[in-house]
C-alpha cells in the first residue's frame, strides 16, 4: 500500500485549553454511558447520573462497548492534540477464548491495537498521549490534573474534574435548557412530584406516570417530545401525525417508569426525572460546534447539515466550507449567549448546539451538546482538505461495514493517499471480520461527493 501522508489538524483541544494560558493538567478521559445496559464488568449502572436511550438500535452490551467505550473516544480523542487521553477496555470474549493477555506484536489487545493505529495517522506532534485501563479505578493521574469528560458518569465520581459533574450535567439537561435564559422554542417542564423514598411503590409509581404523560395527552398536534437527559437523539420524540402520537406515548410511557425507577437519593436535587414538551420551529436544524475558553469565549469550529435516518437517529453531518465564514458571521451572536450561559454554570471546553430559525428570523436554541460533538473533526480538517480543492465534507457516523482495516485500506487506497477520505474511528467487530467506523469524505462538489458515499455504501453490512 502506498504510504499515506500524516494528517495536520488546523487545531487541537491541546491548542484551546492551553489558548489563554494554563489548561496544562487536563487528561481526558473519555467514555459515553450506557442508558440501560452495563456495557463491561468494570462499569456498574448509574445510581447518580442517569440517561435516556429509549430508541437506542441495540441492547448488545459488547457492541454498545465497542461503540460508546471505543469507537466515539476514539472519535473524539483524534482532535486532542498533545495530552494524556484514558480510554477504558473491552471485556475479553469468552467465545474466542480472549482473555485480557491476547496481544498482538505491540503487546496491544485488538480494540487498542485499532486506537493507536488511529492516533499514528496524525503528524506526531498533533497525537495523544494514549492509556488503557481495565476500569475506572485504575486511572491514575497525573500530579494536579484532573479529568475532562464527555458526560458525567458515575465510575469516574472519585476523580478530580476539570468542571464540577453536576453542573455539566446541568448544562446537558434539556431541562436546564428550558430555564437558561437561551431563546429557544415555548417549553412545558413536567417534573415528577414522587420523591426517592417513594419509588419503590408500584402504585405510586404507576398514578404518577400516568400524572406526567396526561400532560402529552393535553398537547395539540405537531410538537416535540424529549426526555431530559437523552443520548444521541434517542429519547426525542418529533410529533406530526397520530401515527406519531401513539408510537411516542407508548416509548415515553415505559422509559417515563424506568427514569422514576432511578431516581436516587443521590440525585433527585438534580432534577433528574421530567418530560420535556416543545412547540415545533419549522425548518431544518444546524449543528453548530464551538469551544468556551477559560475565560468564556466562543471559539467557532463549524457549522453543519445533520444528517437522520428514517428512524431519526443522529448518522452524520456535512458542511461546505466555502459557507463557513458566513456561518460563524451569522450565528455569531447566538454563540456568544450560549457560551456565556455554560460558562456561567462552570463549565469551558468543546460543545456544540443545535439552532433553528423561526418564522421571525429569530435564532432558536433547541438543543446544547454540552462536550465534543460529532462533527466537531470537519472544523479541525478544514485545510486538509481545501488545500486539495476539495470543498463539501460528510461525516458517516457508526458505519457498519464487511471490511476489516487492512480491507478498507486496499478498496480506498489512492483516496486514502490523496486524503479526500479521513478515518475518524475505526474498531473491529468481535470476531475480527466487520468493522464499525466514523469516516469523512470530501470532493469537490456534492455531486461527486454522493457519488463517493454510494459507492462506499457498498460495503455496509446488509442491516445497517
Amino acid at each position: 500500500m502506498s504510504s499515506i501522508p500524516p494528517l495536520v489538524l488546523d487545531v487541537t483541544l491541546h491548542d484551546l485549553y492551553t489558548s489563554e494560558g494554563g489548561g496544562e493538567d487536563i487528561t481526558l478521559a473519555y467514555a459515553i454511558p450506557s442508558a440501560e445496559v452495563q456495557m463491561t464488568t468494570a462499569i456498574p449502572r448509574a445510581n447518580k447520573f442517569i440517561y435516556q436511550s429509549p430508541a437506542c438500535p441495540t441492547n448488545d452490551s459488547d457492541t454498545l462497548a465497542r461503540e460508546f467505550l471505543q469507537m466515539i473516544p476514539q472519535h473524539c480523542g483524534f482532535l486532542a492534540g498533545n495530552m494524556p487521553l484514558i480510554m477504558i477496555d473491552l471485556d475479553p470474549d469468552p467465545d474466542a477464548g480472549e482473555s485480557s493477555h491476547v496481544r498482538n506484536a505491540e503487546n496491544r489487545r485488538p480494540h487498542q491495537a485499532d486506537a493507536h493505529r488511529l492516533l499514528d495517522g496524525l503528524t506526531p506532534h498533533q497525537r495523544a498521549e494514549l492509556t488503557f485501563v481495565s476500569k475506572p479505578s485504575d486511572i491514575k493521574l497525573k500530579q494536579d490534573h484532573r479529568l475532562a469528560i464527555l458526560n458525567p458518569m458515575d465510575c469516574f465520581l472519585l476523580l478530580p474534574h476539570l468542571v464540577d459533574p453536576e453542573a455539566h450535567y446541568e448544562a446537558l439537561s434539556k431541562r436546564g435548557l428550558a430555564f437558561s435564559g437561551l431563546p429557544s422554542p415555548d417549553t412545558e417542564i413536567v417534573d415528577t412530584i414522587l420523591g426517592p423514598n417513594q419509588i419503590s411503590d408500584n402504585e405510586l409509581v404507576d398514578a404518577e406516570v400516568q400524572r406526567m404523560i396526561s400532560r402529552i395527552r393535553a398537547c395539540k398536534i405537531p410538537f416535540v417530545i424529549k426526555m431530559p437527559q437523552s443520548l444521541a437523539g434517542q429519547g426525542t420524540f418529533v410529533v406530526r401525525t397520530d401515527a406519531d402520537y401513539t408510537n411516542a406515548i407508548r416509548i415515553v410511557e415505559l422509559e417515563t417508569r424506568r427514569m422514576l425507577r432511578q431516581l436516587s437519593p443521590q440525585n433527585s436535587h438534580m432534577s433528574p426525572c421530567c418530560l420535556v414538551l416543545q412547540t415545533i420551529v419549522p425548518g431544518d436544524a444546524v449543528a453548530l460546534s464551538f469551544f468556551v475558553t477559560k475565560s468564556g469565549r466562543a471559539v467557532f469550529n463549524a457549522c453543519c447539515t445533520q444528517l437522520i435516518d428514517a428512524e431519526g437517529n443522529w448518522v452524520g453531518g456535512f458542511c461546505d466550507y466555502r459557507e463557513q465564514d458566513m456561518l460563524q458571521m451569522l450565528y455569531d451572536h447566538t454563540v456568544g449567549l450560549i457560551a456565556a450561559y455554560v460558562h456561567k454554570l462552570g463549565y469551558w471546553g468543546p460543545m456544540g448546539a443545535d439552532i433553528m430559525t423561526d418564522a421571525d428570523n429569530k435564532q432558536m436554541v433547541i438543543d446544547l451538546n454540552v462536550r465534543m460533538t460529532g462533527t466537531h473533526p470537519l472544523g479541525a480538517l478544514k485545510s486538509h482538505f481545501q488545500k486539495r480543492g476539495l470543498n463539501v465534507v460528510v461525516l458517516l457516523f457508526s458505519l457498519m461495514l464487511t471490511l476489516t482495516r487492512d480491507e478498507f485500506g486496499k478498496e480506498f487506497e489512492e483516496e486514502l493517499r490523496l486524503g479526500s477520505i479521513v478515518v475518524n474511528a475505526w474498531v473491529h467487530m468481535r470476531g475480527g471480520k466487520t468493522s464499525m467506523t466514523i469516516l469523512i469524505l470530501a470532493a469537490e462538489e456534492k455531486d461527486q461527493l454522493d457519488a463517493f458515499v454510494k459507492r462506499l455504501n457498498v460495503f455496509k453490512l446488509p442491516e445497517h
